[in-house]
């Protein structure tokens, strides 16, 4: 795509680095998100990091 982000395109070739950007990028609106579904500070930083997780072991099939 002309318009993907350069970062997910190293991350998905497994630089780690640009992963770790893409999750600097990303992470509070993934925590926010995961808060207000949850409602407890905890709960929603475990969701968080498993939701990282599980984005790195499949970046390498994401299809955008």
């Amino acid at each position: 795509m002309a318009d993907e982000d350069p970062d997910l395109d190293r991350a998905r070739q497994g630089d780690r680095e640009a992963f770790g950007r893409l999750v600097r990028r990303h992470q509070r609106r993934v925590y926010v998100t995961a808060l207000h579904i949850l409602g407890n500070h905890g709960d929603a930083d475990d969701v968080a990091q498993e939701a990282f997780v599980r984005a790195y072991r499949g970046i390498a099939a994401f299809d955008g």
